[in-house]
């Protein structure tokens, strides 16, 4: 399973070389708050969004302190933009309070703070902090059951089954490769197996045949 998984690795690398995260972000609180706002919404909208948002407060302290009303008008555009704001000025605010404006660089200590899950948290720390993390989307889970890479319908399962067949320093670039096939090629509803790099190696080159789980 190990060489299948670095042979499908090695011919993503070859068609994605520029797969990346797409969010924008500067530093790790930007990237927390943008992480935030991304659940179910578009990332090129939350880029558009986050630019305006950060320029006006570009600190935990400022968007803490920043009037509600103002937040959400700014985030209005984004789906379930109440709770996320809520979400993004409480975060902000323990961040004060508990970490001294600091992103904390551990998964623990990120996963205490409103709006912030494992993948969230694992995202950050691998893409703000630079550690092994293995962040499971939308996009990665699809793609990892398609190829039978994991057979569970849990997020952390198939993080937990990716560990083990991904070496540790790859991680990170696993989960932009593996995501931008499931962003555009494998897709959920529609996926273009005859365009998939990896479609030799897919137990299952009619991937629409599959019932994936919806998150």
């Amino acid at each position: 399973m190990e060489d299948r998984v670095t042979r499908i690795l090695g011919l993503l690398e070859q068609h994605f070389p520029e797969a990346r995260l797409l969010l924008e972000f500067r530093n790790p609180f930007e990237l927390l708050i943008a992480t935030i706002l991304a659940a179910q919404a578009q990332d090129e909208r939350v880029n558009q969004v986050t630019k305006v948002l950060f320029a006006r407060f570009p600190t935990p302290q400022a968007l803490a302190e920043a009037p509600q009303e103002g937040v959400e008008a700014m985030i209005r555009s984004l789906s379930y933009y109440r709770q996320k704001s809520r979400f993004i000025q409480e975060a902000s605010r323990i961040l004060v309070e508990k970490f001294h404006g600091e992103v904390p660089p551990s998964i623990e200590e990120l996963v205490q703070l409103p709006g912030v899950g494992r993948k969230t948290a694992n995202i950050v720390l691998g893409n703000a902090f630079g550690q092994p993390a293995l962040p499971v989307d939308t996009h990665v889970g699809r793609v990892a059951q398609r190829l039978r890479l994991s057979s569970s319908s849990s997020p952390e399962k198939i993080e937990s089954d990716l560990m083990r067949l991904i070496p540790q320093p790859q991680w990170v670039r696993a989960t932009h490769l593996l995501g931008f096939l499931g962003r555009f090629i494998c897709q959920a509803k529609k996926p273009q197996c005859s365009r998939c790099p990896v479609r030799s190696l897919c137990p299952y080159p009619d991937a629409s045949s599959l019932s994936l789980p919806k998150k």
